[in-house]
């Protein structure tokens, strides 16, 4: 074998070393760039985690104040039926009291008319 051959023979092994290491790089690279791409999913999937939640938590927020909305609502309506009640309730007891009054003025008219009558009587006969 010729220097140039041995020279020639000692250069493609280096090439093939220099081939071998970049390819162990390449390797690494591939490796880095996989990891960093499963952990920018990851960190996605993390947001979206956190805007479900955020969502999740809106959610129920809105069910809570529709919750107190319609509680405030009956009790609204409670009340306005109780004071409805207690209206008519009142309003039949003055009633009442005003029919009973009325009764016994007619009663105590009657009384007097029939005393001043009486009593008109007695006087009339007493004179002749």
């Amino acid at each position: 074998m010729s220097e140039e051959e041995k020279i020639f023979l000692a250069q493609q092994e280096e090439e093939q070393k220099a081939k071998k290491v970049p390819k162990k790089a390449e390797q690494a690279a591939d490796l880095l760039d996989e990891t960093q791409q499963r952990a920018a999913a990851a960190y996605e999937a993390y947001r979206e985690a956190e805007r479900q939640l955020e969502g999740a938590y809106k959610e129920q927020e809105q069910q809570a104040e529709k919750v107190y909305k319609e509680a405030i609502e009956q009790a609204r309506k409670a009340c306005e039926e109780s004071i409805a009640q207690a209206r008519k309730i009142y309003g039949e007891s003055v009633d009442r009291g005003l029919r009973t009054r009325d009764e016994a003025e007619r009663k105590a008219r009657e009384a007097r008319n029939e005393t001043v009558e009486r009593t008109w009587a007695v006087f009339t006969k007493a004179r002749k």
